[in-house]
């Protein structure tokens, strides 16, 4: 069930992914998917079962609701930095396996490093497709990239800081949405659409519940932020079942 459903993007009811585009050339689209995370909570004493295949199998399922056949896996696959161990290794090539009956992109997140040695999808630094465009969020997108509708990013695993009515803190999953900072972008680059939204992703894997927009300044928040090419005041904040919670400068004035 969408959140948002203006024909052309739609957020997923309760889930870190979202549908993108029309007909058959719609798709679905998660980030920060960090396979292989189990291991490294397991040197820490922290034990659970390898979750890729349960995420493959979300993945599917989401893509089926929607009646598209395509997907956008929007970086950091895997969640060693550099080359990874072998269970990695492993659970990487099953999560594709689950996956084969999708027509896969991938866009190259920083912790992607040797993936394309692991896999025959296509694998890219950025995306342009239709209204939107992709990348990680790491780095700056391109010129073409910044004269789309949409700018898609995930890596700053966006969540919200709530306190509730026992003064208990705990952050949840969001997805918050940006306007462009023509004076900052101008210095950045010599065309963009003054028109642009830039989307941030919540992260796909269930245990990472994310870096709170409105804790502290816009550290972490990702080169477009943090460098205010778009607004990060004024960016708008959603839970995953769509509920609006406000601005970021709203949020931080009430921590």
């Amino acid at each position: 069930m969408p959140i948002t459903d203006n024909g052309e993007i739609k957020f997923v009811y309760g889930s870190p992914a979202m549908a993108v585009g029309r007909g058959k050339r719609s798709a679905i689209v998660v980030g920060d998917i960090h396979i292989g995370m189990e291991s490294k909570l397991r040197k820490l004493g922290i034990h659970l079962y390898d979750m890729s295949a349960s995420m493959a199998r979300d993945i599917l399922r989401i893509a089926s609701e929607f009646g598209t056949s395509r997907a956008i896996l929007l970086g950091d696959i895997k969640d060693q930095v550099l080359r990874p161990e072998s269970s990695e290794r492993f659970a990487v090539s099953n999560f594709f396996n689950i996956l084969s009956p999708l027509d896969i992109t991938v866009v190259r997140g920083n912790h992607d490093a040797y993936l394309s040695d692991m896999l025959s999808v296509p694998i890219v630094d950025e995306l342009t497709t239709g209204s939107f465009s992709f990348t990680h969020g790491n780095s700056w997108p391109s010129e073409k990239a910044m004269q789309s509708k949409y700018l898609i990013t995930a890596h700053n695993h966006a969540a919200l800081s709530i306190k509730d009515l026992n003064g208990a803190v705990y952050s949840r999953k969001a997805w918050v949405v940006a306007g462009i900072n023509p004076e900052e972008a101008h210095r950045r680059y010599h065309k963009f659409n003054k028109d642009i939204k830039l989307v941030i992703m919540p992260a796909f894997n269930d245990m990472i519940l994310g870096h709170p927009v409105n804790e502290g300044e816009s550290r972490g928040l990702g080169p477009l932020l943090q460098n205010r090419v778009f607004e990060t005041e004024t960016a708008s904040v959603y839970s995953l079942e769509g509920q609006y919670f406000g601005t970021i400068s709203e949020l931080r004035k009430k921590q």
